[in-house]
């Protein structure tokens, strides 16, 4: 039986070297991609509301299936099979949630997302860390 690696990516290059861990790593797993699209990341109207419309839901699923297909595009995946995922929410709640949910062996993630302090480890990743009920990996 293989085993499920879920590799959460942001875009970051972090989250890309912990992508291409994954592949080199697990060469014959089951490698779920997966985006949490962050409500709190929502841009308000002149009133100050967020904007969470169907529409909004519809770019931010585009643009995960952009960075997906940009994450693919330079790595040798062997016979991995990759598989996607989005799910909307605070990012490390919701890989969490996606873990206790699913069949996932093991969390391979970047150290720390696209913004944010320089630091060895990122909010989101000391979270999964902490919380997750399965192995995780943090990659730099």
């Amino acid at each position: 039986m293989s085993q499920t690696i879920l590799v959460p990516h942001d875009g970051s290059e972090h989250a890309q070297a912990a992508f291409e861990y994954a592949l080199e790593t697990f060469p014959n797993a089951r490698i779920v991609l997966f985006h949490a699209i962050d409500p709190f990341e929502v841009t308000p109207d002149e009133a100050g509301l967020p904007r969470l419309t169907e529409e909004w839901h519809d770019q931010q699923r585009a643009d995960a299936d952009d960075l997906f297909a940009n994450a693919r595009r330079d790595v040798e995946e062997g016979s991995a099979t990759i598989e996607t995922d989005t799910a909307v929410g605070n990012p490390p709640q919701t890989i969490v949630a996606y873990v206790a949910e699913s069949d996932v062996d093991q969390v391979v993630m970047g150290n720390r997302g696209p913004g944010g302090p320089d630091r060895p480890l990122g909010s989101t990743a000391e979270l999964v860390v902490r919380r997750a009920d399965v192995p995780v990996t943090v990659v730099r």
